[in-house]
């Protein structure tokens, strides 16, 4: 499986990458949220479990395409 480590625990040039659009992607809901008055924390707490959600649906949808679970004996937890 590919990792966004290098073999020092450090991003790898694709991780970086991946980090800096997902920040120009909150970064602009952030700007509203806040605009709008509601607090730091509570918008992070939802972009949290936004992101949580995505990642048990997109396992899910992977799984489904290969054909049934990466490991049948671990199982997911939803946000």
């Amino acid at each position: 499986m590919a990792s966004l480590f290098d073999q020092n625990f450090r991003y790898t040039d694709r991780a970086r990458a991946i980090f800096k659009e997902l920040q120009r992607n909150l970064h602009p809901i952030y700007r509203e949220l806040l605009e709008e008055g509601f607090s730091p924390r509570e918008i992070t707490a939802l972009v949290t479990s936004a992101a949580a959600q995505t990642e048990n649906a997109a396992i899910a949808e992977w799984e489904e395409a290969r054909g049934g679970s990466h490991n049948p004996g671990e199982s997911q937890t939803t946000a």
